[in-house]
């Protein structure tokens, strides 16, 4: 269906601005579950950064030892 209604009719520009929010909301909701997202993966990142210094002192103590 065709909106025929021009640029300054208030109602058109009402619809259009909501839609605009609808719009900023839902990429709002997305930038949230990313920002999620990145957070998880930088705590895993962290894990195993400590994982691998935790070996590494491991074999330098081993290695010392002999």
């Amino acid at each position: 269906m065709k909106d025929d209604r021009g640029n300054l009719d208030l109602t058109k520009q009402i619809e259009d601005l909501k839609l605009q929010v609808e719009t900023y909301e839902e990429l709002m909701g997305d930038t949230k579950k990313l920002k999620w997202e990145v957070k998880k993966l930088e705590s895993e990142i962290i894990k195993k950064d400590n994982l691998i210094q935790g070996m590494k002192r491991i074999i330098t103590y081993l290695s010392e030892k002999k």
